[in-house]
């Protein structure tokens, strides 16, 4: 659950992007247990592909070393937050890079995170990747 100073206020704008700066703290540092605690048993991910991924696959290879990044630079001091009840939609920009498949990869997204407030805090329970045409390059 992603907790906050706030939590006792109720779903905020506040508290919810509290929560996402937890979550891009616990992706940068490939915190596999705090990316894992922050997500919900449902969540999936829609990658920059189109592909699905559900939480125990992403936290599997997490914590196997399979799954890391090297950078993971979200700009949230700019991110669109909006709360409608107990979800909240997070959509910014990211910058990103990391092995994948025996190479690297570098490039550029926007992300949209769909957290749900539930017994006191936050859970991330869609994520949406869309990659910016022009900046993946995979060497």
């Amino acid at each position: 659950m992603i907790h906050s100073a706030t939590a006792a206020l109720g779903p905020t704008k506040e508290n919810a992007l509290d929560a996402e700066k937890q979550l891009a703290q616990a992706m940068r540092t490939n915190d596999a247990d705090g990316v894992c605690r922050l997500l919900d048993p449902d969540w999936v991910v829609v990658d920059g592909n189109g592909g699905l991924n559900d939480r125990k696959s992403v936290c599997t290879a997490i914590k196997a070393g399979t799954f890391t990044r090297t950078t993971y630079e979200p700009d949230l001091a700019n991110a669109r937050v909006r709360v409608y009840g107990n979800i909240a939609t997070i959509t910014f920009h990211l910058s990103l890079s990391g092995p994948f498949k025996h190479k690297t990869f570098s490039g550029k997204e926007v992300e949209t995170d769909i957290l749900q407030w539930k017994d006191g805090g936050w859970k991330c329970v869609l994520t949406h990747e869309t990659i910016l045409l022009g900046t993946l390059v995979v060497e």
